[in-house]
């Protein structure tokens, strides 16, 4: 297709700031540029990718929305589109989605996807919300994504939309390119950790939602009866400096790692012995993705999709959500059985390429892209494709 002929497509997001939505905005930014002239709208600011994008070609803007209600994000979007010759809108989670799906009010021709990624913890309903997006937001959307069929649920319970139509599409990564003996070895070394020790860590960012102190605790009571444990947390966020306190303080420190935001995470996956996820809530984890498409094996809180990820006993451990003592257990059983975690590592490569592939989830999407444009039929089956 002649790149001036090229369909225009907008993702709609809050920033380019680094984390799990920010990082699919990004891959599927690259993934339809052949297809689609492709650009990106940040609502609040353009954050720490946008330079990656723009050097790969990909406009990026930024709105500058004031705090609290910003009508005007949905007249610049608007105008935006008409600009630009905006066919379709991919707007990434809820405030996105509405500003977006008000924008086509003042331009209707443009066809509005919104995706759900993940939700707020504790979700209180509220009424007035649900009313609007019944009454105005979801009629002028022409559909809607989840990453998880719990994210599903939620859209249905706290934003009034109608379950049957939310298809879910599970977020997808690609491979990593596998390390050597010898590079694992040495990223392994420059971070203090040797041979004989067995490593367990997560990426991501240091929000309360992650819940790193119950990690934190769990690493502690393992690493009682394991002298050779080590922990490793990589990641930014509002919560590092109290995370950092809190291991200096107990009988791990100098035995947990934190390495701040780096930009090798997916070779830092490969450095682990068991990657672990202690959230109160997620949508579908692209670190837990990673590390599965790694041959990590993992432990994960039985919130949001992770249970869709991992089930428990058959490519992975599944442990109640904020439940010290049974992640402290996990640990400790991953350390001491070697056959188990072999596997699982085998069985959770298998789900991967079932269900959780870049390339799976790419082919996801360019069918609803296709339906907006008219060339399938709406309200297509996407549950069997994702």
């Amino acid at each position: 297709m002649n790149r001036d002929e090229r369909p225009g497509l907008l993702y709609v997001v809050n920033s380019l700031a680094p984390g799990g939505t920010e990082r699919l905005v990004v891959q599927m930014s690259r993934a339809f540029l052949e297809e689609y002239a492709v650009q990106v709208l940040c609502l609040d600011d353009a954050g720490a990718w946008a330079c990656d994008l723009r050097k790969s070609g990909i406009p990026v803007y930024v709105l500058w929305r004031q705090p609290g209600l910003d009508l005007s994000m949905a007249v610049r979007i608007a105008q935006h589109c008409r600009r630009h010759r905006i066919s379709i809108i991919h707007a990434h989670q809820c405030t996105a989605w509405f500003y977006a799906a008000l924008s086509r009010v003042l331009h209707p021709k443009t066809r509005l996807l919104f995706e759900e990624h993940g939700r707020f913890y504790p979700e209180v309903r509220n009424r007035l919300r649900v009313w609007a997006n019944k009454i105005l937001i979801a009629p002028l959307t022409h559909r809607s994504i989840a990453v998880s069929r719990d994210i599903r649920e939620r859209l249905h319970r706290y934003e009034g939309l109608n379950s049957d139509r939310v298809d879910v599409i599970y977020n997808g990564v690609t491979k990593p390119v596998p390390l050597d003996a010898a590079a694992r070895s040495a990223l392994r070394q420059g971070l203090g950790f040797g041979t004989d020790h067995f490593v367990v860590g997560t990426i991501g960012r240091f929000d309360p939602i992650k819940n790193f102190p119950m990690l934190i605790r769990s690493l502690e009571q393992a690493g009682a009866r394991a002298p050779a444990l080590r922990g490793l947390l990589v990641g930014a966020g509002p919560t590092f400096e109290e995370i950092q306190s809190m291991v200096a303080a107990g009988p791990m420190r100098g035995r947990i790692v934190l390495t701040g935001y780096r930009t090798d995470s997916r070779e830092l996956i490969q450095c682990l012995d068991l990657f672990v996820i202690s959230s109160l809530s997620e949508g579908t984890s692209m670190s837990l993705l990673e590390a599965v498409a790694a041959g990590v094996p993992v432990v994960v809180t039985a919130v949001g999709g992770n249970p869709e990820v991992v089930e428990n006993g058959e490519n992975g451990w599944v442990v109640p959500s904020n439940e010290q003592v049974e992640m402290a257990s996990a640990i400790s059983e991953a350390l001491a059985d070697s056959s188990k975690i072999d596997r699982f590592v085998r069985a959770g490569l298998r789900r991967f390429e079932e269900r959780f592939s870049m390339e799976r989830m790419i082919q996801n999407y360019r069918y609803q892209y296709r339906a907006l444009e008219g060339n399938t039929a709406p309200g297509g089956d996407c549950a069997k494709l994702a």
